[in-house]
């Protein structure tokens, strides 16, 4: 049995901006351009608290990214600074191929060159996929959020609806 070899990962180049942009629109679908735009931009510009890395498909594609940053702080993660996953997306066709670990091992090796001892990330909890990828990677699930919203001025929710 032939063993699978490890795909390729490196910072965008500038010839990856399309491809990135897709794949964060295909992340964050309702995110305005604009503001993928200006994200990409801020993590690019900021090389000391913050990096993305890309995994090639082909000449032309991207198989997935991730981008990560140092933050002050994170609940339940010792020491600082933590480094923190910001987005990890994996292109459908290409998951279960090494992509995302990967990915998670230069996030890792960057943080952990930045002085991080703590590593941290969200996932939704429908995401079995992957919340099963942190784990296979050492990563212990440490807590559970609901989030909630109002929208000022909408007359409230009665109650039981």
């Amino acid at each position: 049995m032939r063993a699978m070899s490890s795909p390729a990962i490196r910072m965008p180049e500038e010839g990856d901006q399309a491809e990135w942009l897709r794949l964060r629109q295909a992340l964050w679908p309702d995110c305005a351009l604009e503001q993928h735009e200006l994200e990409m931009g801020t993590v690019l510009a900021d090389a000391d608290r913050a990096a993305a890395f890309v995994s090639p498909a082909d000449r032309e594609r991207l198989a997935g990214f991730i981008e990560v940053a140092l933050r002050p702080w994170r609940e339940e993660c010792p020491g600082t600074p933590v480094g923190y996953v910001e987005s990890l997306y994996v292109v459908p066709e290409e998951r279960g191929r090494g992509v995302g670990d990967a990915l998670l091992a230069a996030a890792e090796a960057w943080a952990s060159s930045r002085g991080c001892r703590t590593m941290a990330a969200d996932a939704r909890l429908d995401n079995d996929a992957g919340r099963a990828l942190h784990r296979r990677r050492g990563y212990e699930e440490v807590g559970q959020r609901v989030r909630l919203r109002k929208r000022l001025g909408a007359p409230p929710a009665e109650e039981g609806a």
